[in-house]
């Protein structure tokens, strides 16, 4: 690899790099020299001189009435990257209180209309494992060449669908779902007393989707590793209980 490139993956930049190994091979040096040896407009490498000599990568010195510069042993590059990670480590515990407090905080994300709850079912197939509860009847209602094509796309990606269903879907759609999916797909039903409902719920991963499958159609996705443990705990209760 080349020099000023792995100068680079320690953390100068590509001009402070071209400068610095420019300095090591020629030695003291004016920033008009330096501009014409490296190709760089000499403005900036006069800022360029002044971020290394700030590195303690390069020290300033006087050549005649002129400014010159000369770099400083490799050295202390050890010494930069060490001040570096004494930084890092300094600042670290509050950079992980925050990610903490961001890996804690959900993800609440919602979609509007038919074509946008459909981007909610294109999510689950991601994922290996399903529960649902709600009103199948209700999706087909919406888009039987959609909802068709969805089965086919779930079975394509091997993924296990666990349903809870309102008796009217464990009529009519509940089967077709069985016939589609065969061993990946199983269902319960609620008992009869609770009649249809145009909603559905979905668990997967890590998240939630709650869905309104009549108009206006709309659906929230949470995401959150907490809430999709707790939702697929209360799915299993009344698994077990159906």
């Amino acid at each position: 690899m080349e020099l000023n490139q792995q100068l680079q993956n320690i953390g100068l930049t590509k001009t402070e790099a071209a400068i610095y190994t420019y300095l090591l091979q020629n030695g003291l040096a004016t920033p008009p020299q330096i501009a014409k040896g490296t190709g760089i407009a000499r403005t900036n490498a006069y800022n360029v001189l002044q971020s290394l000599k700030a590195q303690a990568l390069i020290q300033e010195q006087k050549a005649g009435k002129r400014k010159a510069y000369i770099a400083n042993d490799p050295e202390s590059l050890f010494q930069r990257i060490e001040e570096r990670r004494n930084n890092v480590e300094q600042v670290l515990p509050d950079l992980r209180a925050l990610y903490a407090q961001h890996q804690n905080k959900p993800i609440i994300r919602f979609f509007d209309g038919y074509e946008e709850i459909k981007q909610i079912y294109h999510m689950v197939l991601s994922t290996e494992e399903v529960y649902g509860i709600g009103s199948t009847n209700e999706l087909a209602r919406q888009g039987q060449a959609f909802y068709s094509k969805w089965l086919k796309e779930l079975k394509a990606h091997n993924i296990v669908f666990y349903d809870i269903l309102s008796h009217p879907s464990g009529e009519k759609a509940a089967p077709e779902m069985k016939a589609a999916l065969r061993g990946l797909y199983d269902y319960k039903l609620m008992p009869k007393k609770y009649e249809d409902f145009p909603t559905d719920m979905l668990i997967w991963g890590d998240n939630i989707a709650l869905l309104s499958l009549e108009e206006p159609l709309f659906g929230t996705v949470i995401t959150n590793k907490t809430l999709a443990q707790t939702f697929r705990i209360i799915f299993k209760a009344l698994w077990e209980k159906s």
